[in-house]
């Protein structure tokens, strides 16, 4: 019999308007602190990858997405460490903000065109995987 694989699972959401892609800087999380990233966040024990994508953002980004309008863009696997599931909301409820700020320093809408190189490792491959109209990735380890 072999080993069972298993993973943590996240989720992030992309919240995109006016050509601009809405980020939070990190901190005090004690893993990439001081770089950007999108509402993002476990898959807790008992919920769908939906209901955490959902739940992620209503908490870090303080606005209300359905389901129906969460648009699956891409999934990754790190091996042995993350299956990561990406989605776009296509609406939401509310203007996104600053929600945890004992988790990250400050929320920002960036020019989708013109996305900076202090983006977590991820958001970096997510968006090269989006460039080349890719929805799945295997990678062998983080960088």
């Amino acid at each position: 019999m072999s080993d069972r694989h298993l993973t943590r699972t996240a989720v992030f959401v992309i919240l995109e308007k006016d050509n601009k892609i809405f980020f939070l800087r990190r901190s005090n999380t004690g893993w990439a602190d001081g770089m950007l990233t999108v509402p993002a966040g476990h898959v807790d024990k008992g919920d769908q990858v939906t209901e955490a994508a959902i739940k992620e953002t209503r908490e870090e980004a303080c606005v209300e997405i359905k389901a129906e309008d969460l648009e699956f863009v891409h999934v990754d696997f790190l091996r042995d460490e993350y299956t990561n599931f990406y989605f776009k909301a296509k609406k939401w409820k509310g203007e996104p903000r600053l929600g945890e700020p004992e988790l990250a320093s400050e929320a920002l809408w960036i020019d989708k065109d013109k996305i900076p190189d202090d983006v977590t490792p991820q958001l970096r491959r997510l968006f090269e995987q989006i460039a080349q109209s890719s929805y799945f990735s295997e990678i062998e380890r983080e960088v």
